[in-house]
């Protein structure tokens, strides 16, 4: 029993180092399987962070295209403000032009009334003057009808004045009393035809003298 014991000792040794080595295995595994866990926890968080890190990117890009897009309005805006700037300013210029149109215009229309005043005035001096003329011309044809009859009468007294004179030469006898007999006859004639000589030049003078005072 004794030598038996002593051939089962290295076996009951080998048995309590398989027995430890069991319970090192089996906290081993305990182990392993703990850090597993923990490996798994961190590969979780890992992704967790992985997926904030591309949200932080993707908004960190985001930011970046609100920026330039922000840059860009502004630019747009500093654009924007320069062109109202010249939009005030020609608007500022055709104010101050139609300002000036509208004095213009005031202007011409002041000068288009006297112009057409001045035309009504000339239209109605005209058509006194075309009055004025008609009258004269009226006149004009008056006195050329009482020249003409003057002539007449002047050619009537000539042509009896050289009938006496031919009856006068043909009658010796009676030259004393023929320049007394053309006396007494020419003597009414005379004087009418004096008297329409008279009043012709008279109406001519006054004529004349109203023609100048209208020049």
């Amino acid at each position: 029993m004794e030598t038996l014991r002593e051939a089962l000792a290295p076996v009951e040794a080998l048995r309590g180092e398989q027995s430890e080595l069991e319970s090192w295995v089996c906290e081993s595994f305990a182990t392993l399987d703990s850090l597993h866990g923990e490996l798994s926890d961190w590969q979780r968080d890992l992704t967790r962070q992985q997926a904030l890190l591309d949200q932080r990117q993707a908004a960190a890009d985001d930011a970046s295209q609100h920026l330039a897009h922000a840059e860009e309005y502004e630019r747009r805006l500093v654009a924007a403000e320069e062109e109202y700037r010249q939009l005030v300013a020609e608007n500022a210029e055709q104010l101050q032009t139609l300002e000036e149109v509208g004095r213009k215009l005031a202007v011409a229309k002041s000068e288009l009334r006297l112009l057409q005043q001045s035309n009504e005035e000339r239209g109605t001096a005209l058509e006194r003057e075309r009055q004025r003329a008609t009258e004269e011309h009226h006149e004009w044809l008056t006195e050329l009808r009482e020249l003409r009859r003057t002539m007449q009468l002047h050619g009537s007294l000539l042509q009896r004045l050289t009938g006496s004179t031919h009856e006068g030469n043909a009658l010796p006898d009676g030259a004393a009393t023929g320049p007394a007999n053309d006396a007494a006859g020419q003597t009414p004639l005379d004087d009418d035809v004096a008297c329409r000589a008279a009043e012709l030049r008279r109406r001519a003078e006054l004529r004349r003298a109203a023609h100048g005072r209208t020049s």
